[in-house]
């Protein structure tokens, strides 16, 4: 139960990193605006491959210092790729490079997010020393959304040392979030009182569990009648957490009406119908002795985690509680199959003896081995026939999806066949315009007409394009001429282009013939072409050509 709320506060940690203040701007051109910190957070998730290619140009270009590219790798890595290893990897390189004001933006934007990477890897000790540093410069520098974060998981990282250690830095997180004049960190408080809660109910802190979950749905009240927008549902998940544990620690203090009030008004949310809701108001029904509940939540349990990992703390505790109940009830054979279960999967999770209890039930379980063993040979037979109808139901999706495949595939190359026709005629007319650019006399031509003509013999007779370190300065020095000039002639004559444009089409073109008449990798034809990066390559190729260099080779052959 620890670790699933530990990686839930993770994950949020980690998305909370992008609302924080961002690392220092530079100064950059509308060209330039996709390089940038506030463009690439947008898109770390879905996109993490092509941020990537970002991050690598806007450290070429210097739209992004090296520390924060850096650190918004590590949020690709950890949060977009989830490959901690990596994640880790890059904000260490932030937090231990010399020279780096710790109390920057950057720096505890990063020591948050590494703080709340240890403590989903069980790390209590570096989460805490982590966290504790975090909250002292995040106070210097007055950011309290950060401040309560830190506090937050130090809490969380103190409970694992010591039960009842960090309930202190929980309600201080709370406090300071609610002391926030920002409506947008508003709901930060109702998730720490969550944590809070759970907290003082593992610690058998029942009436203060109680307290904080009163609190709690006042505090979500307060919220929507303030007006704070959040997702659709988000009030009513909200309270029906906090229902869930206040049904359940009420049961614990023996407040029965209380706590049957309570549990009435949790399964009139749509919390009720979530996998979390429904585990959590389990230890409810144990404790009041509902056995028909308690064997519909379970059922339902078991056959949803099933679905994940079954070799985990949250499925011994379902049957912990299902033995509970069953031996509360006088109903031994099914306590001691429940029991059973949840010491075989302890067994595997921990490496530790069966619990002892087993023992007693199997004792009274002996009478019953023959109807046991006849019910088992049923369920055998049924788990037969389910696997040969899995078999036939894998086989006939198999079928269909590759002949769904194939169809994709030729419609694919049909699209990029008739693309690649219409590129070729759109190609041919620049050309023919270029050519009868060239081909008029001089005479005939305006002065930025005359240097455009030089441009293009130039890009056409030498290529200087494809030397990567080629620039709008080095292109007028060959010319003889200054930015200015060479701009001016660029957007008149090549319909409104800057000269990074005006490079990059010329590239594309060569990459376009190199991909249509040679067999060169498509690295080799970038390189060749004048390209560094293979990420900005493939976003610019799809740009102007509408498929991909492989695909555009495909469509040409």
């Amino acid at each position: 139960m620890k670790k699933l709320i530990f990686l839930f506060a993770t994950l949020l940690a980690l998305g909370a990193c992008q609302e924080k203040s961002q690392p220092t701007a530079v100064m950059v051109s509308d060209a330039d605006s996709i390089y940038t910190y506030d463009f690439i957070k947008m898109h770390f998730v879905k996109e993490p491959e092509r941020c990537l290619g970002l991050i690598d140009t806007a450290e070429m270009k210097g739209t992004m210092t090296q520390d924060s590219c850096n650190m918004m790798r590590s949020y690709v890595y950890n949060t977009g790729m989830q490959d901690r290893k990596q994640g880790r990897h890059y904000m260490r390189l932030v937090l231990d490079r010399e020279g780096l004001d710790k109390t920057s933006d950057v720096y505890i934007s990063t020591l948050d997010a590494y703080s709340t990477l240890c403590m989903t890897e069980g790390k209590a000790e570096e989460t805490l020393n982590a966290a504790l540093e975090g909250i002292e410069l995040a106070r210097q520098r007055g950011f309290k959304r950060q401040e309560a974060s830190f506090y937050a998981t130090a809490g969380s990282a103190m409970e694992l040392q010591r039960p009842g250690s960090g309930e202190a830095y929980l309600r201080k997180a709370i406090d300071i979030i609610r002391s926030m004049d920002d409506a947008g960190a508003q709901p930060k408080a109702s998730y720490y009182m969550s944590l809070l809660a759970q907290r003082l109910g593992e610690n058998k802190k029942y009436a203060e569990g109680a307290q904080v979950c009163r609190e709690r749905l006042a505090f979500i009240d307060e919220m929507e009648q303030k007006g704070i927008k959040m997702p659709a549902g988000y009030y009513e998940k909200q309270r029906g957490g906090a229902y869930c544990i206040l049904a359940c620690c009420e049961a614990e203090l023996g407040h029965m009406d209380e706590a049957r009030r309570a549990a009435e008004s949790f399964e009139k949310t749509a919390y009720a119908m979530t996998r979390s809701g429904q585990f959590n108001i389990l230890p409810y029904y144990v404790k009041t002795g509902n056995k028909a509940r308690v064997e519909q939540l379970s059922e339902r349990q078991e056959e949803l985690r099933q679905q994940d990992d079954t070799i985990s703390e949250i499925y011994r505790t379902l049957f912990i509680n299902k033995a509970n109940l069953y031996k509360a009830l006088g109903d031994y054979r099914h306590a001691f199959e429940a029991t059973t279960r949840a010491s075989v999967i302890q067994d595997s999770i921990m490496a530790r003896e069966r619990d002892s209890k087993a023992e007693e039930y199997e004792a009274i379980f002996k009478t019953q081995e023959a109807e046991m063993a006849l019910k088992e040979k049923e369920a055998s037979e049924r788990i037969h026939l389910i696997i040969i109808i899995a078999l036939v139901i894998i086989v006939v999706l198999g079928v269909l999806a590759l002949w769904r495949i194939m169809i994709d595939r030729h419609r694919l190359n049909v699209r990029n066949r008739d693309l690649y026709a219409t590129l070729q005629q759109m190609l041919e007319k620049q050309k023919e315009a270029e050519q009868m650019l060239e081909d008029t006399p001089e005479t005939e031509l305006s002065g930025t007409q005359q240097l455009y003509q030089r441009i293009v013999r130039l890009m056409k007779e030498q290529k200087p394009y494809t030397d990567n370190n080629m620039n709008r300065d080095s292109l007028a020095q060959m010319l003889g001429t200054n930015y200015n000039l060479l701009a001016d002639a660029i957007r008149e004559c090549a319909n409104g282009q800057s000269i990074g444009d005006f490079i990059e089409d010329w590239r594309l073109r060569y990459a376009a013939q190199l991909l249509a008449e040679t067999n060169h990798s498509i690295g080799l034809v970038m390189e060749m072409c004048g390209f560094v990066s293979r990420s900005h390559f493939n976003t610019l190729f799809r740009e102007r050509f509408k498929m991909t260099p492989s695909e555009y080779r495909k469509a040409t052959r």
